[in-house]
């Protein structure tokens, strides 16, 4: 009797749910559509989550959506940077984020985050271009660091001819462009204070200052600290000693009678006299 009334119940629930389940199809476009609604507000597009977290974030991101990453298009290679036919177009359309309140004399600066990619010579740092009142690029700074800088000096030496130089300092690299004693470009590389085997493109600090070749203002001279040695001091001469015979008796003396000569007794109070005297009862 139980297992009749299971069919029966069975029969009569499975016709129901066939003929009133909800259309899948339906319910795919309704979902489509809403989604497609929420990305406009106020007759304008409005960035998904996903779009706003591939562009970067800034005042007006959203009003001015920009693919381009904050360091830059990705390059390839180090010529596509260090070069001087460039202008400052080109400069605003790779890079999304540019400071231009710069402080030098009779040029235009530019500076811009700058990653080269993430090979062991690959550069990471912040970039500079100087341009002239032409619109040509007169200088190239980068300051930043780099696990391998064979690259950059085949690029400064082979391209721009800078040959290296001797320096003091201990573990670094020079390369300049010297005219006499004046240096119009250089570049300076260093190990790392600290190298970590899990961090291997920090390991050289690299400074680089590279000018067109046919500029005629060299570089400022680098003030280098250097630290004197003290000067030797006179050996010290005890007080009223004398020349001679005297002066050599009173290198003689011993430590207690060289103390009381500097010290006469007569100018130290009597109770201080008698702690004197009764010093080595206690030390």
């Amino acid at each position: 009797m139980f297992r009749a009334l299971i069919l029966l119940a069975a029969a009569l629930a499975v016709p129901y749910v066939v003929t009133h389940a909800p259309s899948l199809d339906g319910f795919w476009q309704t979902g489509q559509k809403s989604s497609t609604d929420s990305a406009v507000v106020d007759g304008g597009l409005k960035p998904r989550p996903y779009d706003v977290a591939l562009s970067p974030q800034g005042p007006g991101a959203i009003l001015y959506p920009n693919s381009s990453p904050l360091e830059g298009l990705p390059s390839t290679s180090l010529h596509e940077v260090f070069r001087f036919d460039v202008s400052k177009e080109w400069v605003y359309r790779r890079w999304a984020r540019k400071s231009t309140a710069l402080a030098e004399l009779g040029l235009y600066g530019i500076r811009v985050p700058l990653v080269t990619g993430t090979r062991l010579h690959d550069l990471a740092g912040s970039l500079t271009y100087y341009f002239s009142e032409s619109g040509r690029v007169e200088r190239i700074s980068f300051y930043g660091r780099t696990g391998d800088t064979t690259q950059l000096v085949m690029l400064v030496a082979q391209r721009y001819g800078l040959q290296q130089q001797s320096t003091v300092v201990v573990g670094e690299q020079l390369w300049q462009i010297r005219r006499g004693e004046q240096v119009f470009s250089e570049l300076r590389s260093r190990p790392a204070p600290v190298l970590w085997a899990n961090s291997p493109h920090d390991s050289f600090t690299v400074e680089l200052e590279l000018q067109h070749p046919h500029a005629t203002t060299p570089l400022p001279q680098r003030t280098l600290l250097v630290v004197s040695p003290a000067p030797e001091q006179p050996p010290a001469v005890a007080p009223n000693a004398g020349e001679g015979a005297s002066g050599e008796a009173a290198a003689e003396k011993t430590p207690e009678e060289a103390w009381k000569t500097y010290s006469p007794r007569s100018r130290v109070p009597k109770g201080q006299v008698e702690n004197l005297d009764r010093r080595g009862r206690f030390w």
